[in-house]
């Protein structure tokens, strides 16, 4: 995500461009002689053209000094012509060196977007390793033939860390062992909540389907109004604890239902609702009408995407969620393969949290490990993980993916996945 706003500490300007040497003491880059732009550097500014390759890949590269666990924020304003994605053909990378610097620390991408201004820019805060000595810093131009752009007022210099944004996530486990009712089931779940309330979760995450399981009830049965009497029950436990809950139930909507995901504000109203768009065959069967958006939803700690379930099996509502800003996906569900679950945080870099009857109650990290989990036999129905979403999880050889996965998709070949 672009970092809107940035406070830098007074520091130097380590790649400062220098009218006394050429192209301002940055050094021309490209893999090999037929992939090279058109240089240019002029006013400050440094500039590539794609030459009409559409394999054009390269810019400008320069090392700076850098401390071991202190942060640094590269920023370049751009002028752009030509691109057909701004994300993807410019890229801003940093790539940590030291002796004491393992081979597998991957390089990282600096978000580039849109900044307050409204006018293109690459800007981020990345933290060097322990044991970085220098930072290779790269304008790049990528896989973009028409393209020209432009750097201007690039700036690496020290920065003050970004500040943390920690979320304490709650995910619940329960399921009737016999014959129930739609306010005993609520009314289960809000006893777990009240066993997790010392841990203070910011978030409580629920199963899918909450109103039906165990009760025998048709899904029109079991279906109420998005503000019916489960809403009602678990809102108050939200003001009682000045937390979200989020939990599914079918929802009816005049003489439609579906299979819907719920978010309970601090203050107890209704902060969005999510229904379900990959509706298994059963389902439709059974009567349920699927949703048709992805919308994320921006919460005080973050911004969350909610898939429920029979979702996860898909590659692309995580991906759409993702693409869409989401930090985090929750998936309230029935049951899965937590495999194919996890598969969504790796393909993505996101956390993943599910809460279910026939999978576990598992927080799952952007490198697909399981954080904390509780199911039938494990822990007492509640897992508790704080996470702290302004520190990436980065993996060997990859890096932090959720920021890569952007820069290196091809969307512009996967067009046979919408016919």
């Amino acid at each position: 995500m672009l970092l809107a706003v940035l406070a830098l500490v007074a520091a130097e300007n380590l790649v400062a461009f220098r009218a006394d040497a050429p192209d301002g003491g940055w050094s021309r880059f490209a893999p090999r002689p037929a992939l090279a732009p058109a240089y240019a550097s002029n006013g400050g500014r440094l500039e590539v053209a794609g030459r009409g390759l559409a394999t054009v890949f390269g810019g400008f590269r320069r090392d700076a000094p850098v401390a071991g666990g202190q942060s640094y924020r590269l920023r370049a304003e751009l002028t752009a012509q030509g691109l057909d994605s701004l994300q993807r053909g410019v890229v801003c990378q940093v790539r940590w060196k030291g002796a004491r610097v393992a081979e597998e620390v991957a390089p990282e991408y600096v978000a580039t977007g849109l900044g307050s201004a409204g006018r293109p820019v690459c800007d981020g805060v990345l933290t060097a390793p322990a044991g970085a000595e220098k930072a290779e810093v790269s304008l790049l131009l990528q896989w973009a033939p028409r393209a020209r752009v432009s750097f201007g007022a690039v700036s690496f210099a020290a920065q003050s860390p970004v500040p943390s944004r920690v979320a304490r996530i709650a995910t619940l486990y329960w399921r009737p062992s016999g014959r129930s009712t739609p306010e005993a089931n609520v009314a289960a779940f809000v006893a777990l909540m009240e066993r997790a309330a010392p841990q203070k979760p910011d978030i409580y995450v629920l199963p899918e389907a909450l109103t039906s399981i165990g009760t025998g009830l048709d899904v029109v049965g079991a279906a109420q109004e998005a503000r019916g009497a489960a809403f009602q029950a678990l809102a108050a436990q939200a003001r009682k604890q000045h937390a979200y809950v989020l939990y599914g139930a079918y929802e009816r909507q005049g003489e439609t239902v579906y299979n819907s995901a719920f978010v309970i504000g601090r203050d107890g109203a209704l902060a969005g609702t999510y229904r379900k768009v990959q509706v298994p065959v059963g389902e439709v069967e059974a009567g349920l009408s699927p949703g048709h958006v992805y919308q994320p939803l921006d919460l005080d700690f973050g911004r969350i995407g909610i898939l429920i379930c029979h979702d996860t099996a898909f590659d692309e509502p995580a991906r759409v969620l993702t693409l869409a800003g989401a930090e985090i996906l929750f998936a309230p569900g029935w049951g899965g393969d937590l495999t194919q679950i996890r598969s969504r945080a790796m393909d993505n870099g996101v956390w993943v949290v599910t809460s279910g009857y026939d999978v576990p109650s598992a927080v799952i990290d952007p490198a697909g490990e399981i954080r904390v989990r509780t199911w039938k036999n494990e822990g007492d129905g509640t897992a508790v993980q704080a996470i702290d979403l302004s520190k990436p999880v980065l993996r060997p050889w990859v890096g932090n993916w959720h920021s890569a996965v952007l820069k290196q998709r091809r969307p512009e070949t996967y067009r046979g996945i919408t016919e």
